[in-house]
Formats: structure tokens, C-alpha cells, sequence
């Protein structure tokens, strides 16, 4: 299977692109637009197109040139999922699982894309998107977008990233709310991990994922801001949920037992015997920790703190 690196490379040479040094990132001009092919998507897995025509008064121009577009069509790329935003047209073109993506395949599509541009809006000059100086001639990227900024510019917008980090860092962390939230969420996941394995007689690691990600959000969002007093407390709660969720399926399924039999459970007892019930479910009980653990490892990454950083790079 050739990698996504790879394929955006051999990309790059079908289309005149250069690559920038380090990254999976080729880039370049091409009619006089801005165009970049580079390795992204959720996890990396996928191949992000991007035509910059630079005035965001063109978008809605844009965006009805790619909604008519007949050569997106042929080229197999639905025009609604092109997002066109702030001077930029943009196509994800996720990689199927254990399949490759031809660069044949991805070329034809971004020089569709461009076609489609063309006829939405003119060219951006060649000069600072942002001051409109002429020492920004050249292309950069600038956290792996492809633009033109000029170095004052560029010098600017990392001054006022630093500032806005240093401004993130002195916000409070409100721990009593952060921890109330996780543990309201977590019984949330909990109730639907259960609710799936009974309806289904199954259980799902997806489950655990979007439970990760909403305790990892709902953290966060409490605390008031991300960091790793967050992300500890949506790991952990994370873990617990698809925990509980195996306790609250046992207990389903002793009540149902027992009212087979015309019994009933001693819900004290049940409680006082949860560690040994886990350890006795053996397999299911790892198989709900692994995806516990995914889980987690989703909610770290929402509950991290935002990038506010201003990163370039030439070819």
C-alpha cells in the first residue's frame, strides 16, 4: 500500500508543485493561484487539496462555481464537500481503509478544483495577503496552509500568538466544575455503552472513542480551559465510564435472571461485589478497558491546549 507521503509527492511532480522541506506539504503556483497538496484529515489519514484565491469577498462566487462545477463531478469529487471559506477552497479526500490513493487521482481533482476557482474569482495578487507589500512575492506556508505574508507581517501575528498563549496560560482552571462534569458525562457514556451491548448483544470501541471526545470537550469546557488538569480528569473518567457501563450490563442482566425465576437481586450485595463481577467477566472486561483506553487517549487530545502558534515554511 504506497503511503499518503508518497502520493503527495508523486502528486506534487504531476502538478509542478515543490515540496516544502520536512513535511508531507507540496505546494506552488499554478495560473497564478495558490495551490497546495499535503498529508492531513483526522489522524493524518487523508489528503487535503487547496486552491487560495485570497479575497473572501469572491467566496460566495467560489462557492457557486464549485456547486456547477462539472469538472469536480467527473473528477469524482462532490462539490458539497468543498469547503470554500476566507479566500480558500478546500477538499478533504479521506483515505479508504487499507487502500491507497492514487496520485493520478488526487492531481485531477485539485486541477478540477482549480478550474472551478477560476471562474468564481480572479487571481490573488502577488503580494502580503494582509498589508498588500510586495516583499511577500514568493508563497510560504504558514502552519501549513499555503499563502503570501510578508516577514513584518508574519512577525506580527507570531507577537500577538505568544501574547494570546501567555493570556491562555493565567486563565483559572475550575476543578470542582471540571470534575462534576466529567463524572456527569461519564455516567452518560456509561448508560449508552450498556444500551448499545444490550440492544445489540455487542460492544463497540466507537462507543468508548465519542465518549472519550465528549468527556475530553465537556471537560474542557467546564474547566474553562484545556491542559493537563483536564485531560487527566476526562482520561480517567473516561476509563471509568466504559466501566461502568460493563457493571451497569451485569446488573441487567442479573435482574433479568432473576425475575426469569421469579427472584429478585439484593442491589447491596451487587454493589459490595463489583471488582470481583469485573475480574469475573475476564475477557469483556479488558475488551471494554482497551476501548476505555482509546477513549482516553481521544479525550486527552480534545482536552489539550489549543496550538497558538505561528509556524512558516519554504520549499
Amino acid at each position: 500500500m504506497t503511503s499518503l507521503v508518497k502520493t503527495v509527492l508523486e502528486t506534487g511532480k504531476r502538478l509542478g508543485l515543490k515540496p516544502a522541506a520536512g513535511s508531507a506539504i507540496v505546494f506552488g503556483v499554478k495560473d497564478g493561484y495558490l495551490v497546495e497538496a499535503a498529508r492531513g484529515g483526522d489522524d493524518n489519514n487523508a489528503i487535503v487539496e487547496i486552491v487560495r484565491y485570497g479575497d473572501p469577498a469572491r467566496d460566495p462566487a467560489v462557492r457557486e462555481a464549485v456547486q456547477r462545477s462539472p469538472g469536480l463531478a467527473a473528477a469524482g469529487v462532490h462539490p458539497k464537500k468543498v469547503k470554500v471559506a476566507d479566500g480558500l477552497a478546500l477538499y478533504t479526500h479521506a483515505r479508504p481503509m487499507f487502500r491507497s490513493l492514487d496520485a493520478a487521482r488526487i492531481a485531477a481533482e485539485l486541477d478540477a478544483l482549480l478550474a472551478a476557482v477560476k471562474t468564481g474569482s480572479p487571481p490573488p495578487a502577488a503580494a502580503c495577503r494582509l498589508c498588500g507589500g510586495t516583499a511577500a512575492s514568493e508563497p510560504i506556508l504558514v502552519n501549513g496552509v499555503i499563502d503570501r505574508v510578508c516577514p513584518a507581517c508574519i512577525e506580527r501575528l507570531q507577537h500577538e500568538a505568544k501574547v494570546a498563549t501567555q493570556r491562555y496560560e493565567e486563565l483559572p482552571t475550575n476543578v470542582p466544575l471540571a470534575v462534576l462534569a466529567a463524572a456527569v458525562l461519564a455516567i452518560v457514556a456509561a448508560a449508552v455503552w450498556a444500551g448499545v451491548a444490550i440492544a445489540t448483544n455487542r460492544m463497540f470501541w466507537v462507543i468508548a472513542i465519542a465518549g472519550g471526545a465528549l468527556i475530553g470537550w465537556g471537560t474542557t469546557k467546564a474547566a474553562g480551559r484545556g491542559g493537563l488538569i483536564p485531560q487527566v480528569v476526562g482520561a480517567g473518567f473516561t476509563v471509568a465510564s466504559v466501566l461502568l457501563g460493563e457493571v451497569l450490563l451485569a446488573a441487567y442482566r442479573v435482574q433479568q435472571y432473576a425475575k426469569a425465576r421469579g427472584g429478585s437481586v439484593h442491589w447491596d450485595i451487587f454493589i459490595s461485589k463489583i471488582p470481583a463481577i469485573l475480574w469475573d467477566l475476564g475477557g469483556d472486561t479488558l475488551f471494554a478497558l482497551g476501548g476505555g483506553l482509546i477513549g482516553a487517549f481521544y479525550a486527552v487530545r480534545t482536552a489539550g491546549k489549543p496550538r497558538l502558534e505561528v509556524k512558516v515554511e519554504k520549499g
